[in-house]
């Protein structure tokens, strides 16, 4: 035992001796160690280097002498100002004894938060040519056995070829053997690609790779011989081996293989946006890739590129859905002549076949000329369609069910879809049979219910035979054609037009325009027509309602092109009658909608009209004052806004009326007449047949004169009603009982013909909340009668003038629709 104690106290001893010897060294020694590598740098750096502060540490790296220089800069070699490295520290390790000896081999290099800026100009210059030429066999040498690199970040930039490549990493280890001229390089660690950018495309974006990689470099023969090596990505290896040669040309030839790989090793090579909603997903079943590089890498040279992958006998599934695709096979490769452009570059998904959930499908996919696609698809399938959305959700679909049976093909250059003059070229054609397809559908869970039909592709177009459904509480059925389709679909901004016959049962307007015109439930409205959207439907509808209005047999036909819809004929019944009417509506300016309509009423019920419109806004005549049939013919012009509501300045309409078997029942300014009438009657007035030509404008409806023949009296009323409630109407009625007015207060007020009858003439002014009535005189009922009856006549005449130009300036014209303009490619 006193032995051991004395053999461990001799040791500890002369580590405590080595320690003290190494540090007095330092001490002794650190300012000709730092001398001799500053002398050094200047001896073989050709550019200028700044270094914060140079220490000599003893215990960084023990037993290794390590030499730190921190805040290093190191400028490259072109002009202008420009560093080539920085770094917050780089360790330079020695053996401690060998410079005792005066030995300076760095044995290890550890560089810390750096930064490498690697270029190359248009004129094939590089900036990293620093050390100065005939210069060597200096008093320090490297023999690096230990290279560590920690949070490092290298970017290169040739201009002459134009490339764009940045690599970082946080740990990265390396070592170096030398023997003469051959340099062979162990390193293991990770590498992030932010970029490899060959021309205008961009490869492997932050992409993290787990690196075991042997190289061997000649520095004579310039070239770099990969030794098998490995890279893994998320779980994904691949074998990498070939050379790079740059002694007269830039030469590569790699070949890359997985090994051991599934769904995720291919999906790892895609952009993070592209492969994240396919992360979870797993494979079980052979999935192979291998891809090589081949070429000259010059100023105007790009290696070829050729890939080859696919599946055999695959199961495709995530762990939390339900379905499953079986037997998955397909054969794919993608070659380019040249990573600079995918002009020539050809994809090919050949012997697609697999089922989900016992539902078989197949097809193939090849497409060439990455920069103008000519594409030839196939697609043969019969799906549940619940069975695709347990295998892969889409966002805005839910509670889909039903199934599809789809066989359609697809060939063509897809740029000749933008051009009306050659889209025939493309060949689009097949079916797709829907079988009591339903799902509901956006963030407002639309339902589409019971969807039945065919659809049948014909190159641009697609035809719809019984395509039947619901909407929410609307039902359909369509027969007819989506045009310009396949273009719409592929393109944006593009033309869709729709020429069907529509049938329903019913259809619920008002959430239709709810759906389509509000960003909320229950309003209001933004009413707008799409310039891309183009209709020509003929409607056949048994019922439909909008808020209060009610409909039946509705059949006519709707156009639409270039933002204008046109109507020639709607025939309904609705309020108790028959209406017959066309227009057209404008929408250029969604916050100006310019309406020109016609209409024919056929005994309509007026008070059905007054609740419809829910009294037009007034209190003053509702419906409950009225009943009678109209007989009407209406030409009307306004302007709405996108609420679709009335801008009434605009507003100007002629209506040629004739009421039937009307009553005005409990109507207030009637009883103030039996003050001048004694006639109680007035009451419940009940009259034959009403007739006048009525105008609105200016805010103004003009009343001309009408007589109306009445169970108690025969009374003649004209005037006008402002859209501000102001009243001035003239009523000429028989004078019954002349005890009952003041002859003198009514002077002016009474004339009488040859058989003695006399007729007294009242006037109602004021505002419908308060107004008035009095005798009106002889003088001022002339001159109103004369004004309103030459008013209302001129208005008409101008009305009609200025309708018929605009509705020949706003009216389609017939062989127009569908006729679309070329639009510019995106």
């Amino acid at each position: 035992m006193k032995i051991l104690k004395k053999a461990l106290l001799y040791f500890f001893s002369a580590i405590l001796v080595v320690l003290i010897s190494a540090t007095v060294s330092l001490f002794l020694f650190k300012d000709r160690i730092i001398n001799e590598f500053i002398r050094e740098a200047n001896k073989n750096i050709g550019t200028p280097i700044k270094i914060g502060k140079i220490e000599v540490r003893v215990f960084e790296e023990f037993p290794l002498l390590a030499i730190v220089c921190t805040d290093v800069y190191i400028e490259d070699s072109q002009p202008g100002e420009y560093p080539l490295l920085t770094a917050k520290s780089i360790s330079f390790l020695l053996n401690p004894l060998e410079v005792w000896r005066g030995e300076y081999t760095i044995r290890g290099l550890a560089i810390r938060d750096s930064e490498t800026n690697l270029r190359i100009n248009k004129a094939g210059k590089n900036n990293f040519t620093i050390v100065k030429p005939g210069k060597g066999g200096g008093s320090v040498s490297f023999d690096l056995k230990n290279v560590s690199l920690h949070n490092t970040l290298v970017t290169y930039i040739d201009r002459s070829v134009g490339q764009h490549h940045e690599f970082s990493s946080d740990r990265l280890a390396a070592r170096i053997t030398a023997r003469g001229d051959l340099y062979h390089i162990e390193a293991a660690g990770d590498i992030t690609t932010n970029q490899i950018g060959v021309g205008r495309s961009i490869f492997f974006s932050k992409k993290t790779f787990d690196v075991q990689a042997a190289l061997d470099y000649d520095d004579i023969g310039k070239s770099i011989q990969f030794q098998p090596s490995t890279l893994s990505l998320n779980g994904a290896r691949y074998e990498v081996n070939g050379s790079y040669q740059f002694k007269e040309k830039n030469l590569i030839d790699l070949h890359t293989v997985g090994k051991n790989t599934d769904i995720q090793s291919l999906l790892a090579l895609l952009p993070e946006a592209t492969s994240l909603p396919f992360r979870q997903y797993q494979s079980d079943g052979d999935v192979y890739f291998d891809a090589r590089l081949v070429g000259e890498v010059g100023r105007n040279q790009s290696p070829r590129l050729t890939m080859s992958f696919g599946m055999k006998n695959v199961t495709l599934f995530h762990p939390g859905f339900k379905s499953r695709i079986e037997r998955a096979n397909f054969e794919g490769s993608f070659s380019t002549e040249t990573l600079s452009g995918f002009k020539g570059a050809v994809l090919s998904l050949k012997n697609i076949s697999a089922s989900l959930n016992g539902g078989p499908f197949s097809g193939h996919f090849h497409l060439k000329n990455f920069d103008d696609p000519f594409v030839t698809a196939e697609f043969h399938g019969d799906i549940k369609a619940s069975d695709l959305l347990n295998f892969y959700p889409l966002k805005d679909i839910e509670g889909l069910t039903g199934s599809l049976k789809a066989d359609v093909m697809l060939s063509g250059q897809v740029a000749l879809l933008k051009n009306k003059s050659t889209v025939q070229k493309v060949r689009t054609e097949g079916t797709v049979e829907l079988k009591n397809l339903s799902f509901m559908l956006g963030p407002k869970k639309l339902a589409f219910s019971d969807l039945n039909g065919s659809l049948q592709f014909n190159n641009n177009d697609l035809a719809m035979s019984n395509l039947r459904g619901r909407f929410e509480k609307s039902d359909f059925v369509l027969n007819g054609f989506f045009k310009n389709i396949v273009t719409y679909a592929i393109f944006d901004n593009q033309p869709i037009g729709i020429e069907a016959d529509l049938k329903s049962d019913f259809l619920d307007v008002d959430r239709l325009f709810q759906i389509g015109f509000s960003d909320t439930d229950k309003g209001p409205y933004r009413f707008s027509i799409s310039p891309a959207l183009n209709l020509n439907f003929r409607c056949q509808i048994a019922a439909l309602n909008f808020k209060k209005f009610r409909a039946r047999n509705v059949q006519g036909d709707l156009l639409v092109q270039r933002q204008v819809a046109v109507s020639r004929s709607i025939k309904l019944h609705a309020m108790g009658g028959k209406l017959d009417l066309s227009g057209i509506v404008d929408a250029k300016n969604p916050k100006a909608i310019d309406l020109i309509t016609s209409a024919t009423l056929d005994g309509i019920h007026i008070d059905s009209v007054f609740y419809v419109f829910e009294n037009f806004k007034q209190q003053f005549i509702q419906h409950k004052h009225l009943k009678g049939q109209a007989n009407a013919f209406v030409n009307l012009e306004t302007t709405l806004n996108e609420a679709l509501r009335i801008f009434p300045e605009t507003l100007i309409a002629d209506i040629g009326m004739t009421i039937r078997n009307g009553e005005l029942n409990d109507f207030e300014p009637l009883y103030k007449l039996d003050k001048y009438l004694d006639d109680s009657g007035l009451r419940r007035l009940r009259f034959a047949d009403l007739k006048n030509d009525i105008h609105i404008e200016k805010k103004t409806i003009f009343i001309p004169q009408m007589e109306i023949r009445s169970n108690v009296t025969v009374l003649q009323l004209s005037g006008t009603h402002t859209f501000d409630q102001r009243i001035d109407y003239r009523v000429i009625a028989p004078l019954r009982n002349k005890k009952k007015i003041d002859s003198d207060e009514a002077f002016g007020a009474i004339e009488e013909n040859l058989i003695g009858r006399s007729k007294l003439f009242l006037k109602i002014t004021g505002t419908t909340d308060a107004y008035t009535v009095a005798y009106d005189q002889v003088a001022v009922r002339k001159k109103i009668a004369g004004d309103i009856k030459r008013e209302v006549l001129e208005l008409k005449e101008a009305f009609r003038l200025k309708g018929k130009k605009k509705k020949k300036e706003l009216e389609l014209e017939k062989g127009d629709y569908f006729d679309w303009e070329e639009h510019p490619r995106p």
